[in-house]
């Protein structure tokens, strides 16, 4: 299409626009109609300019005077997200261990252990509450994995006379530092501050009808030592304590 024509086709155009805009209240189709003819002119006349800006102040003013009634758009939705509360975060068994240090040299001196009962080794206590395993060193071996989150893993029997019915706390914790010992006791969940009640035992005991009957019963138990230090353990019970004192380290 030469310059000739192509002036001759947007002459004509703009005059049927102009006609169509006159005859039709309908403005908003007019600005549509003039985007086209814009589309259309690479060169717009002056005249074109007007028409497209008068077009577009007349289609904004009766779309404020004139609510459309067709669909209406959707309208925007604020959108909530619920995070659930975690549960308090327990760190897994440390796969690999800190270094353990030697036992330490300066610890306050602690009563050693002494045979009490013909069953188990040298232990320490009296009447109601006894424990067996410690000594006045602890060496724990590190040839074999036993740590845990908890510290390193040292067995410990505790036993409790029939005779006594009332329950035994444990607890302990670093003379130095105070930081508190871990025990586990049978298949209960590791604890700073676990309880020894005999009367359930006690209870079935009482039932079973043993001929002999034992004077004790005993719980098996896991003491966790957190790292090289001096360390106290004490069984406290209404009207009596016992109170053991230790130094732990490599073996």
């Amino acid at each position: 299409m030469n310059n000739n024509k192509y002036q001759d086709f947007r002459d004509d155009y703009e005059a049927e626009l102009t006609d169509a805009y006159l005859r039709s209240g309908d403005h908003c189709g007019s600005a549509a109609t003039a985007s086209l003819q814009s589309w259309l002119s690479p060169k717009p006349s002056p005249w074109c300019l007007t028409l497209i800006s008068n077009t577009l102040l007349l289609s904004s003013c009766a779309s404020a005077s004139n609510p459309a009634t067709g669909t209406p758009s959707a309208t925007p939705k604020t959108v909530f997200t619920v995070v659930p509360t975690s549960t308090p975060y327990v760190p897994p068994p440390t796969p690999i261990p800190p270094p353990l240090e030697a036992v330490p040299q300066d610890c306050p001196p602690g009563q050693a252990p002494r045979p009490i009962f013909p069953d188990v080794g040298p232990g320490y206590g009296s009447f109601p509450v006894w424990a067996f395993g410690l000594d006045t060193t602890v060496r724990i071996p590190t040839s074999y994995f036993t740590y845990t989150q908890y510290g390193w893993t040292w067995k410990v029997i505790w036993r409790v006379s029939t005779r006594y019915t009332q329950p035994v706390q444990l607890h302990g914790g670093n003379l130095r530092t105070g930081t508190p010992l871990w025990f586990q006791i049978e298949v209960q969940d590791p604890s700073t501050a676990p309880v020894l009640d005999p009367r359930p035992e006690e209870q079935q005991i009482a039932q079973s009808g043993y001929p002999n009957p034992p004077e004790a019963v005993d719980w098996g138990s896991y003491l966790y030592i957190p790292a090289a230090g001096c360390y106290y353990i004490e069984a406290t019970w209404p009207g009596g304590y016992l109170r053991i004192i230790f130094a732990a380290g490599r073996r």
